[in-house]
């Protein structure tokens, strides 16, 4: 069992993977079935929730399940030595880390669906890296705040953002690197989550000319996520709990504005 897959190969993660890295296989929607039977070496599996982002799996659920069950349906005829699980970190408490319960029981189907895909997958195949990220940042799709904010640019009218809102804006040019340190780690279960910045933050620092259409704040707007990691010196140093500061976060989206 030599042989290598990638699936979920045609969205934004899976082509920047694969044009780092050669794999036997690249796996789509389309081609699916031809993995029935097959024995892997190493396989990349990419939830379905990261093909088009969380945005657009939630909005159409009956797709996303069935991407899900359709999945699973397939997997269940696959063999791999080797899998590496990449996932939406929305299945983890809000404060969470690697090591906090992951959520199982949710009146959430989108959350649901999520956790029934990672416990089928860690089940099926005995030795499986969960990779768990946040929003994630230059796949030029609607991943993270950043792309509404840079479509918002174009518009008018309030933002439909969240002042206070936290968001881990993950860097997707470091995916493929981050992975490879966490198989090298012995690790097998890791979120690749830098420090949180809020709306404000992010718009004051990248975003200035949207300021004044900004919304105030309110009691009932929502946390957001400032997951952490226990692996973070793996990293960065000192230990944050965080795999990169806000600083480095602000200014890699600066740069990527002005490429």
């Amino acid at each position: 069992m030599t042989d290598t897959a990638l699936i979920g190969s045609t969205c934004a993660l899976g082509a920047f993977w694969s044009s780092k890295r050669y794999f036997d296989y690249l796996i789509d929607e389309s081609n699916l079935p031809i993995l029935r039977g097959k024995d892997f070496g190493q396989a990349v599996i990419i939830c379905p929730s990261l093909w088009e982002g969380r945005g657009a799996s939630r909005k159409d659920m009956a797709r996303f399940t069935a991407q899900v069950d359709n999945l699973i349906n397939i997997l269940h005829e696959v063999k791999a030595e080797r899998v590496t699980y990449a996932t939406c970190i929305d299945t983890q408490p809000e404060t969470g880390n690697e090591l906090s319960p992951l959520l199982h029981e949710s009146g959430d189907p989108w959350l649901a669906a999520l956790a029934g895909l990672r416990d089928f997958i860690n089940l099926r195949f005995g030795r499986v890296l969960n990779v768990y990220l946040p929003e994630v940042t230059g796949t030029g799709t609607d991943m993270s705040v950043a792309d509404l904010l840079t479509r918002a640019a174009e518009e008018t009218g309030e933002l439909e953002v969240f002042l206070l809102e936290r968001h881990q804006l993950y860097p997707m040019h470091r995916l493929v690197r981050d992975v490879e340190k966490a198989w090298e780690c012995g690790i097998f279960s890791v979120n690749l989550v830098p420090e949180p910045v809020t709306t404000f933050e992010l718009v004051e620092s990248c975003f200035p000319s949207l300021s004044d259409r900004l919304p105030i704040a309110k009691e009932a707007d929502p946390y957001g996520s400032a997951r952490t990691s226990v692996y973070s010196t793996q990293y960065h140093d000192p230990d944050t709990g965080y795999i990169m500061d806000k600083q480095d976060v602000l200014a890699g989206l600066s740069a990527d504005k002005q490429a």
